[in-house]
């Protein structure tokens, strides 16, 4: 399929950006704007918590993500590598979406910790979903966003929540 240049919103995004420019009501930052800080099409995906946008890192807000490497047991005692597994759900539902982030919290380095939507800003909220799905714990110690979500995910057993 070919993409031309000059068709979409991003062309529309622009006439209108250079309209208020030349009226002097242009908005003075992206938030104003309705715009994400952070875009791009399916990032890499380095733990269910954070992705990484050519060099870089972004930290899902809200949550904190299984390491990549982690291990969890199972109810029975059998161990499974449910690091990977997180990961691999996070990179299975972003999938080859756009992925849109707005940045909600720098941390004491600087890392930006932010809300990141598939498709765009308005679609499925990706952090939502990796804690819906148990993929995720909620961050309760900054941030009461998903706690029901965890609540809901660990009654059900999904993901993370299958063994201990």
């Amino acid at each position: 399929m070919r993409h031309f240049p000059f068709t979409g919103g991003r062309y529309a995004l622009r006439l209108a950006l250079a309209a208020l420019l030349f009226l002097g009501l242009a908005p003075s930052s992206p938030a104003q704007m309705g715009q994400a800080d952070i875009r791009g099409r399916a990032p890499q995906v380095i733990d269910s918590g954070l992705l990484d946008f050519g060099g870089r890192p972004v930290y899902l807000y809200g949550l904190r993500g299984a390491r990549a490497e982690q291990s969890c047991t199972m109810n029975g005692g059998q161990s499974w590598p449910c690091g990977r597994e997180a990961r691999w759900a996070a990179r299975n539902r972003i999938a080859n979406h756009w992925v849109e982030c707005v940045e909600r919290a720098r941390g004491p380095g600087g890392e930006i910790f932010a809300l990141c939507y598939l498709g765009g800003v308005g679609g499925p909220e990706l952090n939502a979903w990796l804690v819906e799905q148990g993929w995720a714990l909620a961050a309760r110690d900054y941030a009461q966003d998903y706690a029901a979500a965890e609540d809901a995910a660990r009654a059900a057993g999904r993901g993370l929540w299958r063994g201990r």
